[in-house]
């Protein structure tokens, strides 16, 4: 019983032809789920949903991603070396976003106003420097 020889040569790359997919048939025939969501679509929803939030003693509705952001915010400001990172990393040119096209906030650079930046940086300094016992200029003094 002899097997008819292939019309090609088999090999890396050359499957028999008995093995390969037939006109027509995909190799995933059942494919994506419709519905299933990638890892950023989830980390969108999840910090767009709305949550309660005590804010002067009074509830208010706000977006996760926004109380993240006044968390971070409120670290950096008591002192916080890491918060303060993560902020400066965050801050970028007032030109440009870093939002999703896609999200409500799309085009708003920042959720802190410009004009709050120097305040947060000097704030930081200062404890930090207390903290730290160094000197205003950051630089240690050769006297």
């Amino acid at each position: 019983m002899t097997t008819p020889a292939p019309s090609y040569e088999v090999g890396y790359g050359r499957p028999p032809s008995h093995s390969q997919f037939k006109s027509g048939q995909s190799g995933n025939p059942r494919g994506r789920p419709p519905g299933s969501k990638n890892l950023q679509t989830i980390l969108r929803e999840e910090l767009d949903q709305k949550v309660q939030v005590t804010e002067n003693g009074r509830p208010k509705l706000m977006t996760k991603r926004r109380v993240a952001v006044r968390q971070q915010v409120d670290k950096a400001v008591k002192g916080d070396p890491k918060a303060f990172s993560v902020l400066v990393k965050l801050d970028i040119d007032p030109g440009r976003s870093t939002t999703s096209p896609h999200s409500p906030d799309a085009g708003l650079p920042s959720e802190i106003p410009p004009a709050a930046y120097d305040d947060v940086v000097s704030s930081f300094l200062e404890q930090f420097q207390d903290r730290a016992g160094g000197s205003d200029d950051g630089i240690a003094s050769s006297d």
